[in-house]
């Protein structure tokens, strides 16, 4: 995974591989991160996270555009 993580943003990442993520962009706000993240899994059909570097896990995830279950604290991969 190639990422480059920026202290108190919420980053979005893609999932390309199952276990292997790239980020695509940050934000200052956890809300600009999921309507991002949202909007871009809508448009693609994809999967994107977002993640928190401040405490370094992802805190929601979207596959189809559908918010899935993150199964709690998951770290970066």
């Amino acid at each position: 995974m190639d990422e480059v993580e920026v202290s108190g943003m919420f980053c979005v990442h893609k999932q390309v591989a199952h276990g292997e993520c790239l980020d695509q962009c940050c934000f200052k706000t956890e809300f600009d991160a999921y309507v991002s993240a949202m909007t871009k899994s809508t448009r693609t059909t994809g999967t994107y996270r977002v993640y928190d570097s401040t405490f370094q896990e992802v805190t929601m995830a979207f596959e189809m555009g559908m918010e899935i279950d993150v199964g709690g604290k998951e770290t970066a991969a």
